[in-house]
Formats: C-alpha cells, structure tokens, sequence
C-alpha cells in the first residue's frame, strides 16, 4: 500500500496528511507501525550495555511514536467527522493498541532495566524533568502488572483487551443516541423568541430534510441550550429536556448493561494490582492523592454551595411564580426563568451580547490577549492538509524571536458527524520525535452556533468555552520539554484543567472587555453599562452551578468506591441514593445522567470528575495575584509561563504551583470569588 499517507509519519515531522488519509490506511499503517515498535522494544530487550536513560527511558518513548502518531490521527478523525467506517474501526483498534500497552507493561526485562534505574536514581545525577519522567515510568510499570505472577497477568491482559472496547462502545452510543433525537416545529409562533441565529439553523437542519416551513432542533449543545432557554412552550421544553435525560437508558443505545460491565472490570483490575478500589488506584497519581485528602475538600465546599445552591432555585422558583402563578419549578423550566430573572435583575440579555463576540472577532481577542501575555503570534496558514474545509490553521511565533512555538488548528461548528461538546486535543505533542525535539501541533474543536445568514455570533459562554480551550492549547504550546511523556498537559488530571479555566477569568474583567469586546458590524466597544451588568451578574447561580459539579463528582466517585456486587439490580436507582443529597430537583422517572457521562465512563475522567473543581481553586489563586498584579502584568504573565505552562508535567504539580503563587493553593479562594464568602 505505497500509497498510504500515514506510512510517511515514520520519518517525516509535519505535517499530518488529513487531506489524504481514507479510512482503509489507518489499520495498514497501525499494524506496520506497531511491529516496527516492537522490534524497537526487542532491541532495548537486548542490548547488552547497563541500562541509561538513554538507552531505556528515552528509547522507550521513541519505540511507538509513529504507532503514536496514527493513532492520533485516526481518534481525532473519530471524534470530528466520526462516520460509519471510522465507528467500526474503533471498535477494531483500541484493542490492538491495548494489546501493544500490555506486551510493553508486562515485559519483565524492560521493568528490570527500568527498575534498575530507578534504584541508581541517586547516582545517576538526573535532571529534575529526568527524574520525573523516571519516576513515571517505574511507577507505570508498577500499576499496569509487571509484578504481578504470569496468570494474573493473563487476566489483566484480557481486562485490559476488554475495556478498549467498552469505552469507544458507550461514546459511540451516546453519539447516535444525540443524532436520533429531534423536535420538529411547525408553528412561528412557538420558535420567534429564540434568537435569529438558532432559528436560522434550525430552518437549514429541516430544509436539508425537505421539510421546509418547518423547524428541526436537535440535541447538539447549542440547538438544545437555545430551546430549553428560550422556547416559551413548557411541554416542548419537557420534551427536549426529557429526552435528553434518557440518552442511553434504554433501547437501541442502552448504556446500563455497558456501565456495569466497565464498573466490574476496574474494580477487577484494582484489586489485581492490590488497591481496594478504582479510585484509590487512580488518585494515587492525582494532586489529590487519596480519597481522604478528597472527602476533606469536599467537606470545605459543600456546607458553603449547598445552602447557595438551594437559595439560587428559590429565587428563581419564585420568580416564576410572580410571572405565571405557578409555584412549581420544574427542571425543564430551570434555564428558561434563569434567563428571565437574570434580564430582570441585571438588565442583562444574553443576546444583546451576541454582536460583540461575534466568533473570529472573538478569536482576535484571544489571540490578542496570548499576544500581551506571552508574546504569541498567530499567523493563519494554508501549508497544513485539513480533513474539513472550515477548519482553519495557524503558525505560532515569539514575537520577540520569531521562533517557531507550534500549530494551531481550529474547528468550531457542529456537524452531525462530530462528537458533541468542546476540547483541546494534541495532534502532535511537544518534546522528542524522530530524535529531535519538536514543537506541538493542537487543536481545538467546538460546537459553536454556526453562522446563519451573517458571521458566527457566540453566546457569552460559548465564548467563555473558547478562551477555556485556548488555555489548555496554550499549556501544549508553550510546554518547553523533552520527554514527551511529561510535556505540555501530560500532567496529573486534576492540575491539566488550571491553565484552561484560569483563562476564562479574562473575559469578564472590564480592562478587557473595554478593548477587545467590539461589535462586529460597527468596531464600537461594548458599552459600559454591558460590562457593569457582566460584572455584577458574575456570582448570578454560582450556587447552583457549583452543586451541579460537586453532583457529578461525588456520583463519579460513588460509581468507583462501591463494590460492584454492592450496585444493586437497579443502576438507575443507584444513581439517585447516591445523588440524593446533591439533587436540587426531584428525579424524573426514567431519566439518569449516567448512561450518557461520557467523561466518566469513555473520557478518562474515572475517578476524576471532581478536577474541575479542584482546578477551580488553583485557577482562583493564580488569578487573585493578576487581579493584584494587574491583569497583563509581564512579570506575572512571565513567572506563569515560567513556573508552570512551560514545565509539563516535568515536575510534581504541587510543586509548580507554589513555584507561582509561594504557598499552597487556599479553597477559600474561589468560593470568595464566586461571591459565596465575604472578600477578605
């Protein structure tokens, strides 16, 4: 197959061939590349010098790095444009690369050189990034089965093999079950108080249907935020809202029989390596460490959001009640009085906001605000292959040396294809490839209100999302390492989410919002009754939204401290016991969250939800010193991309943080900056 685009990814950097690649190459190619991996592991095997770490760590990371790269490809092609071919390659090729990890993990010769290593460390005279990295793989080894006895390995082979299919299976699951859900709307009546951009697309979505004179919306993020906020018919806004709570219940798509299956399997592999549960493994290699530190920071929160939280939905209760005479509140009413008390308290339409965040004017503020902090510059390219025309790529440049930082992709709208939600993802990661260290290739892929009939016209949140993302791109470009394994956001998962939420607090400052928050049709800044509106409207359901996640996170950890045996026939009815304390809202028969909680159950969040809010409060303190500071403090700006974007992984994360901020990060940070305790 001489003709195949992923084969040149064994000795050429850049770029990657997404205007070539078809689904047929990626198997052809994976199957090549993970042999020439193995011979790579063969000859670390046998080499017959004392282990380095050259000749064990570093070849180590090098042995499957075009393995690496196509696999990058192919579940990022997955995830953007995840068609029927793509689908049932996932179910094809995460086994393969779960077999290659095992034959790796279970090498007793490579976990003698490793441990060897690790017994000289002392001796050996690392470089902190060095001993890092060394430490990681010792302890990889070490959690993934090498000294386990040879049947114990067998079995976490075929637990291993197992899960790399349960996960793609559920998120493919959860994808089609969003695709075959759509409300049809015929009347004008019921659809003109959504905003013009959201009937627009929905006109579009039916006209591609042949259905026109009619309206299709869908349960794609922003076809579903704009019903349920803003669609005046109740029943519609149950309807939308109940079958978005019944994803995968039941049915074609059911996810119940899936969770169990993958619930039993970590406990299983828990125990094999000797921890009482799944997440006592996975907090091992958390900030948080263990669930004791973890049950001590949800203890701080939940007297403090709980109370906030239950006050938030009376306001709102009562503010449909003063409206309708109806004293219920339902959830499906939630977003739709939300909206309308908070235009009533702050004078604050959300789309009033809309012409100035206008998406590329957005973007140029992003870009200008990367520019102050840390001298970025973005310049747009045609010389990278794009799997999709809207998608857009650009250079990255120090303004100062004009050096090569890396490349930005982005894809910003929805297709039916496209897995919902938003994110960053590596397509190339900084550090060594091909012998040589490299500067990243990221990307950022959302689900924007499309433009219709004019340019793209965000939401406030969808262009607080876009500055989130940015922050998790800027932690990969400005990563300055060379072990790839602890560049960029190769880091402990409750420390990745601290560079991405701490760039969404630029975005309510009015220092920025004067200078770049502009209209897109007349340049005029934003008016200043606007920013003092944003401004006071900040702490507006942070209560509730703050119950929201630790509701997620404490059903997150419940899901992986109880013993499977100990779940019950009735999942559904786990879910909410485990819940009950947290729900501001009776449950709804037949709905669940679970069976469509990709983070959990096939987005790597096991164990881990609660980072969100963990990084809430290390991205609080970090920013409490730019308030202090000034918000484009060049010291400030510098000693961040200093102490923390630039060092990956390469360092313990508590340590990179009071590297910043000279002392331990304080939850009482965040809870006075989303106004639930009084500012000192």
């Amino acid at each position: 197959m001489n003709d195949n685009p992923l084969f040149d990814l064994q000795f050429h950097h850049h770029p990657l061939p997404f205007s070539r690649v078809r689904p047929e190459h990626i198997v052809p190619a994976l199957e090549k590349a993970l042999a020439e991996a193995r011979d790579q592991i063969q000859a670390i095997e046998s080499n017959p010098e004392p282990p380095t770490f050259a000749n064990t760590i570093l070849a180590l990371e090098a042995a499957d790095e075009w393995a690496d790269r196509i696999s990058s490809v192919f579940f990022h092609l997955l995830n953007v444009d995840g068609g029927p071919e793509l689908q049932a390659l996932s179910r094809e090729i995460p086994p393969m690369l779960a077999k290659f990890g095992n034959d790796v993990s279970l090498n007793p010769v490579l976990s003698n050189r490793v441990e060897t290593l690790h017994r000289q460390r002392q001796e050996l005279h690392l470089a902190p990034e060095q001993r890092t990295a060394l430490e990681n793989h010792h302890l990889h080894f070490a959690r993934n089965g090498a000294l386990l006895p040879p049947d114990d390995q067998k079995t976490l082979r075929e637990i291993d093999q197992r899960l790399s299919v349960c996960a793609p299976n559920f998120a493919e699951n959860v994808l089609k079950a969003t695709q075959a859900y759509a409300i049809w709307v015929d009347d004008e009546r019921v659809v003109e108080p959504l905003p013009a951009g959201a009937r627009s697309t929905a006109r579009k979505a039916a006209e591609n249907e042949n259905r026109g004179g009619e309206w299709k919306f869908t349960l794609d993020m922003p076809s579903f935020i704009a019903f349920m906020t803003y669609a005046p018919d109740a029943e519609l806004r149950k309807r939308m809202y109940l079958a978005y709570q019944t994803r995968c219940v039941e049915g074609e798509f059911e996810n119940l029989r899936l969770i169990r299956e993958i619930l039993e399997l970590r406990d299983r592999r828990a125990k094999l390596l000797g921890y009482e549960n799944h997440a006592t493994y996975v907090l091992e290699r958390r900030m948080a460490r263990d669930l004791e530190t973890l049950n001590a920071f949800y203890d701080r929160l939940i007297p403090v959001v709980m109370p906030a939280a239950r006050k938030d939905l009376e306001e709102i209760r009562v503010h449909k009640e003063s409206l309708t005479g109806e004293s219920e509140l339902h959830p499906w009413d939630f977003a739709f009085y939300a909206e309308k008390l908070k235009k009533a308290k702050y004078d604050l339409d959300q789309e009033a906001l809309r012409p100035f965040f206008e998406y590329e004017s957005t973007l140029n503020a992003v870009f200008a605000l990367c520019r102050k902090l840390f001298h970025l510059h973005f310049e747009p390219t045609d010389a990278l292959p794009v799997y999709r025309e809207d998608v857009k790529t650009y250079r990255v440049e120090d303004q100062r040396d004009k050096r090569l930082i890396g490349h930005l992709y982005l894809d910003p709208f929805p297709r039916p294809t496209k897995r919902p939600g938003a994110w960053m993802n590596n397509l190339l990661g900084q550090g060594l490839w091909n012998g040589g260290v490299q500067r990243p290739d990221v990307v950022i892929v959302a689900n924007f209100t499309p433009p219709s009939d004019g340019p793209a016209l965000l939401t406030f949140d969808e262009a607080r999302t876009l500055f989130h993302e940015f922050g998790h791109a800027l932690h990969e470009l400005l990563s300055e390492c060379t072990c790839r394994s602890v560049a960029g956001t190769h880091v402990f998962w409750d420390f990745v989410e601290l560079p991405s939420q701490l760039m969404e607090n630029w975005l309510t400052e009015p220092e920025f919002l004067r200078e770049f928050a502009l209209h897109h049709e007349t340049g005029e800044a934003i008016p200043e009754a606007f920013i003092e509106r944003i401004q006071a409207s900040q702490s507006f359901l942070k209560g509730y939204q703050g119950a929201r996640q630790l509701n997620f996170g404490l059903l997150d950890l419940a899901w992986h401290t109880t013993p499977p045996a100990d779940l019950g026939s009735d999942l559904i009815a786990f879910e909410r016991e485990a819940t009950r304390d947290f729900q501001l809202f009776p449950p709804h028969p037949g709905t669940a969250m679970s069976p469509s909680f990709q983070h959990i159950f096939s987005g790597g969040y096991s164990a881990g939800y609660y980072s969100y809010k963990w990084a809430e409060v290390l991205e609080a303190d970090v920013f409490s010193v730019f308030k202090e500071n000034g918000l484009f403090d060049p010291a400030t700006a510098e000693s961040l991309r200093e102490n923390i974007l630039s060092k990956g992984g390469s360092r313990p994360p508590m340590d990179l943080f009071t590297a910043f901020r000279g002392r331990e990060p304080d939850p009482d940070a965040l809870l006075r900056r989303d106004g639930l305790l009084p500012v000192q």
